[in-house]
């Protein structure tokens, strides 16, 4: 084996190795996204399901509209989740709001809008789950 062959056997195995690395990186990097995206879409679950739980009561008149912003003003649960592993954070607040949903700095007394916003978090979740909706005062749930 001249050197010429053996610089050409040093090099092919520099860059399989290289090329090996790289793939490992780019799976491990995938990986992530993987649970990142599994956390968030669970995250989001537990927020809607906050949100729906809220519905079901004013729906089923079990609390009356006045007393979703007492009930739900500062508020913090956490759910562990055995299968996966996970434990969920979830921070859930309730202001007056406008019928836009902006947040009102001295609500009238009767105010007809509470808006709800509820914001999952758990370890390793890069950006955390904020979901929200504006509740609006009617005859059916007074």
């Amino acid at each position: 084996m001249n050197l010429m062959e053996m610089l050409l056997a040093l090099l092919s195995v520099v860059f399989f190795a290289t090329v090996a690395s790289n793939y490992n990186r780019k799976m491990l990097d995938q990986n992530d996204y993987m649970i990142n995206a599994t956390q968030y879409v669970q995250a989001s679950q537990l927020c809607h399901t906050v949100l729906d739980e809220i519905d079901a009561k004013l729906f089923a008149k079990m609390i009356s509209f006045n007393s979703v912003k007492t009930t739900y003003a500062n508020l913090n649960r956490t759910i562990d989740l055995n299968f996966p592993g996970d434990v969920y954070n979830l921070n859930i607040r309730a202001v007056d709001t406008d019928s836009l949903g902006i947040p009102l700095a001295s609500p009238p007394a009767n105010n007809l809008w509470v808006r709800v916003t509820v914001t999952a978090t758990t370890h390793g979740l890069k950006v955390p789950a904020k979901l929200q909706r504006v509740y609006t005062k009617t005859y059916l749930n007074l």
